[in-house]
């Protein structure tokens, strides 16, 4: 099969799933991820377990809604909110008022 049959049929896949809707655990990583943060950092913000994190943060890379990087001199990976993810927060939030995470402010 050649390139273009093959991304012909990837398309409307990857269409549906950029539409799709947040769950609430997709929706609580990209929180988490809003300025970035490394993976036990995330696993501290989100209480999710090694595997849950793992199986949402490659959804979330794969469609574009989160971005890993690792900071010159270290091995450690970042997670940071993409503009795309920013976006998909703002929809969630407004479809789902009740469920919206406040950030816990950094007052001394």
């Amino acid at each position: 099969m050649d390139f273009a049959i093959a991304l012909r049929k990837l398309i409307p896949v990857l269409t549906a799933y950029l539409n799709m809707t947040l769950t609430f655990a997709q929706y609580s990583i990209l929180k988490a991820t809003y300025k970035g943060v490394t993976y036990g950092q995330l696993e501290q913000e989100t209480n999710f377990d090694y595997l849950m994190i793992t199986y949402y943060i490659s959804g979330l890379l794969t469609i574009g809604l989160i971005q890993a990087s690792n900071k010159e001199g270290s091995e450690t990976t970042f997670y940071k909110l993409t503009d795309e993810g920013e976006n998909s927060i703002e929809e969630y939030e407004r479809a789902n008022p009740a469920l919206i995470i406040k950030q816990a402010s950094n007052q001394s």
